[in-house]
């Protein structure tokens, strides 16, 4: 079974509250099966989510970005941000035994 990471950028298509933050970590944290990675990031000025997330995959990369674009429209539905629409969504395979990976791409080590 192999891992993938899954970033997907929404835009909201109505200002978010300021609860929008703290519902997306928790649908992020708490939907089974799939994995929070790095942080979550609002901007609420452009209205923008920004999130990613690691699923198991067992078939190919196909696979994961069919499950990745339903787990994020997921995450926005249970975060009760509905009509935020997915304008970019990449699907990265890694190898957690990799030196060095962090599951980000920034290269920051894990601490």
């Amino acid at each position: 079974m192999s891992e993938y990471i899954i970033r997907f950028i929404a835009v909201n298509v109505d200002d978010l509250d300021d609860a929008a933050y703290a519902r997306l970590v928790e649908a992020a944290t708490t939907m089974p099966g799939i994995r929070l990675v790095g942080e979550v990031m609002v901007d609420a000025e452009t209205r923008r989510l920004d999130v990613r997330f690691a699923i198991p995959v067992e078939q190919a990369m196909a696979e994961a970005a069919r499950d990745g674009g339903r787990l994020a429209k997921e995450i926005l539905l249970s975060a009760r941000i509905p009509d935020a629409r997915l304008v970019e969504m990449t699907v990265r395979m890694v190898d957690p035994e990799a030196d060095g990976w962090t599951g980000t791409d920034d290269g920051e080590e894990n601490e």
